[in-house]
């Protein structure tokens, strides 16, 4: 199985004088599947319907030179849409502070969560017992950043902010870390 780009092995950060504070960073690659594989496969359809569109009205109007930049126009179309289909999850604990952020294509990137691991109320594997409480939450007050919802290895934590309660999904992989 392919392992995402962003996947990071523990290590020290960088901290200048507060060198002794660890700092954890993992990522995972959404899988294709469910309604996130439509869209992938309804964007491509989409970017054919654009060529043969664009290509057949230039044909129909009789002007043929406007269909050589077809590729070019086509190139900009998918490097500027694509990264919408295309999202990793990055999760980052620096200091006490657990941070989740939704990259989109690797070239930007937009913050999901971000809160004191002190203040979760639950931080537990979603499955057996602990499930039915997650299952709970409204599903406005989830935030699911992890490959998909059926592997093996998601957890949740529960945290309140402005009163209401929310739950983060996360994969939390165990890892040998000897020789990193």
């Amino acid at each position: 199985m392919k392992k995402s780009k962003l996947e990071k092995c523990i290590r020290t950060a960088d901290l200048g004088d507060n060198a002794s504070g660890m700092f954890v960073n993992y990522g995972v690659a959404k899988k294709k599947e469910g309604k996130y594989r439509l869209c992938r496969v309804l964007m491509l359809f989409a970017y054919a319907l654009f060529v043969i569109g664009f290509a057949g009205f230039f044909i129909y109007m009789n002007i043929l030179p406007i269909i050589a930049i077809t590729p070019i126009l086509t190139y900009i179309l998918v490097l500027a849409t694509w990264r919408f289909v295309s999202i990793e999850y990055e999760y980052c604990i620096l200091d006490g502070e657990f941070r989740m952020l939704k990259l989109y294509g690797l070239k930007s990137m937009r913050a999901l969560c971000r809160v004191r691991v002190s203040s979760m109320k639950t931080v537990a594997p979603y499955s057996g017992e602990y499930k039915p409480a997650a299952d709970a939450l409204k599903s406005a007050n989830r935030i699911e950043a992890v490959s998909s919802m059926k592997a093996a290895d998601i957890y949740f934590a529960t945290f309140d902010d402005d009163g209401e309660e929310y739950a983060v999904f996360f994969e939390a992989t165990e890892k040998n870390t000897q020789g990193a």
